[in-house]
């Protein structure tokens, strides 16, 4: 079978075996935006493992530097998901495609409330991405900044560090 037929099929063992054929076929760079498509029915999974891989699959899709702005919807989409791993995941993606896919004004906003995130792992890759944006883009808001000035001050070094990455200017 193909990874597209695993991935359409009605079996979820099967389903997870093509997310992870597909995970180990993006690891070697190879481009599957084709099934960008099949992933965004997949995002509405109700099972948690597809979820996450999913969101991983199509940030490591941004992070391949494949221009396809469904990799930002489908990001912006999962960005309200109730786990923790999900939402860290849709950060790194989006950070990931700063400076490889047009910027997306939902993108920005969706960083910019993960900053505020409960989780730490989140917030910090929230962070990390707003210096993306930052430095591959130039884009950094008022309250960007002024969110992150307040991480500067968080509880985790990992936030800290993040924060004080996406505020320089170089």
């Amino acid at each position: 079978m193909t990874i597209r037929e695993d991935l359409l099929s009605d079996d979820i063992s099967v389903v997870t075996e093509g997310l992870d054929e597909l995970d180990k076929c993006l690891r070697k760079k190879e481009d599957h935006s084709d099934l960008l498509n099949v992933l965004t029915v997949l995002a509405a999974s109700y099972d948690p493992e597809i979820v996450q891989k999913v969101s991983w699959c199509t940030g490591k899709m941004g992070q391949n530097k494949i221009n396809d702005v469904r990799i930002i919807s489908l990001l912006v989409r999962l960005a309200d998901s109730d786990d923790e791993q999900v939402r860290e995941n849709v950060a790194w993606g989006i950070g990931e495609t700063a400076g490889t896919v047009p910027v997306s004004d939902h993108a920005i906003d969706v960083i910019s409330s993960l900053l505020d995130d409960e989780n730490r792992d989140v917030r910090g890759m929230a962070a990390w991405a707003a210096g993306r944006f930052n430095h591959k883009c130039k884009i950094l808001s008022d309250g960007m900044k002024a969110q992150l000035e307040t991480l500067l001050r968080d509880d985790s070094e990992y936030v800290r560090s993040a924060a004080k990455f996406a505020l320089d200017d170089e």
